[in-house]
């Protein structure tokens, strides 16, 4: 029986990226009195808001309690454009959600705004910010792994604060499929039902027809529609997303494959 499973979320690359097995190697270390898995799970470089869609699925939707812990590294590092000094970047993070789920992650843009309001705290980790470019391998790792061993010694002030709500009517993340999930409320989609409208993302316009489902068109076409991907707030709120896909195509590559926090704007077509 496994005490608990890791998921490691951050912007290194090819999940074969040395980087993952490097991270991945150091948590084993400081996690080996534990009898533990750990998974990896790739997202653009510095695309925070990837990274928080994807933490916010995975966490929020997690039914394995307190046997669920996140370590998520997406640092680009945009709190200080001046030069740094040592490698500085900005913080870590722990956060608990209301399923028991724990979170250690960068603070670093979107990456915690997703989860924010299914956290029941977020709290600064006393460690350092600097010392290494390569931070999530050099300096977080002991840090996690006190957490992970329920030494909450290093916690510090809530952050809540300083944690942004997320962009609205925003690309949020690109699936495998070039699907792109985006913030936009499916309940504001409904008077369009049945109707096509021009979206505008990224620079680029396509046509598309607004469906009950992304399969609600012929291949080829564009479908605006109601996604896959939600959840359920302590309040019994739904998040829910909805979903621009070409069927039988990749929407992400025909919109030039737009990053997170992209805006998504469109227009009746009449």
């Amino acid at each position: 029986m496994k005490d608990f499973l890791v998921y490691v979320i951050a912007d290194y690359g090819d999940l074969h990226d040395l980087a993952f097995a490097e991270v991945t190697q150091k948590l084993h270390y400081e996690l080996q009195h534990k009898n533990v898995d750990i998974e990896t799970f790739s997202v653009p470089a510095f695309d925070t808001v990837a990274t928080g869609f994807a933490l916010a699925q995975t966490a929020i939707n997690s039914k394995l309690s307190n046997g669920h812990k996140f370590y998520v590294n997406t640092a680009p590092r945009k709190d200080d454009l001046t030069p740094r000094v040592k490698n500085s970047g900005e913080g870590l993070a722990y956060a608990r959600l209301f399923n028991g789920v724990e979170i250690v992650a960068v603070n670093s843009g979107y990456s915690l705004s997703f989860i924010k309001d299914a956290a029941e705290e977020i709290r600064e980790i006393h460690c350092d910010k600097d010392g290494s470019q390569f931070r999530s391998r050099d300096v977080f790792p002991p840090a996690f792994g006190l957490i992970a061993h329920g030494d909450y010694s290093k916690l510090g002030d809530d952050i809540r604060s300083h944690v942004p709500d997320y962009p609205k009517n925003a690309v949020c993340y690109t699936d495998g499929y070039g699907n792109m999930k985006c913030s936009v409320d499916p309940e504001t989609l409904a008077t369009m039902a049945g109707r096509h409208a021009t979206l505008d993302i990224n620079g680029r316009s396509m046509a598309a027809r607004v469906a009950e489902g992304i399969f609600g068109v012929a291949d080829g076409e564009f479908c605006f529609s109601k996604g896959s991907s939600g959840w359920a707030l302590p309040s019994g709120q739904k998040v829910e997303f909805s979903e621009v896909v070409m069927r039988g195509g990749n929407a992400a590559k025909a919109f030039g494959k737009p990053p997170g926090g992209i805006g998504v704007n469109w227009r009746v077509i009449e």
